[in-house]
C-alpha cells in the first residue's frame, strides 16, 4: 500500500485509467508532455494548480475529492454522472431520490 504522500499520483492515474485514457491522451487534452504525467503519476513531481486543475477538468474530478478522496467510488461515479446533466434533469433526479428516501422536496 502507498503511503499517504504518494496518494495523488495514484489517484491521477486510477482516474485516468477509470476513463481508459492513456497518459499520452491526458497529457493532449491537458497540454503537457506524457513524461510529465508520468512524473505526476509516479511522484517525481508535484504539478502546479494550473496542471492539477486541467487534469481534473479532464477527468471530470473536483480537485478536493483528488486531494482528499472522501467519498466511496460509488459516490464518485454518480457525481461525474450527475456533472453531465442540465439544470432541468438534476431536479428530476432530486425529485426522484427525494421521493425514493422519501423526503420533503
Amino acid at each position: 500500500m502507498k503511503s499517504e504522500d504518494n496518494q495523488l499520483g495514484y489517484r491521477i492515474k486510477a482516474a485516468r485509467e477509470q476513463h481508459k485514457m492513456t497518459q499520452e491522451r491526458l497529457a493532449e487534452l491537458t497540454g503537457i508532455s506524457s513524461g510529465y504525467v508520468a512524473d505526476i503519476e509516479n511522484k517525481r513531481v508535484i504539478p502546479s494548480f494550473h496542471v492539477l486543475a486541467a487534469i481534473c477538468r479532464t477527468l471530470n474530478i473536483s480537485i478536493d475529492d483528488l486531494i482528499y478522496q472522501t467519498d466511496s467510488d460509488s459516490i464518485q461515479q454518480l457525481i461525474r454522472l450527475l456533472s453531465k446533466c442540465n439544470e432541468k434533469q438534476l431536479k428530476v433526479v432530486y425529485a426522484m431520490t427525494a421521493a425514493m428516501l422519501q423526503e420533503d422536496i
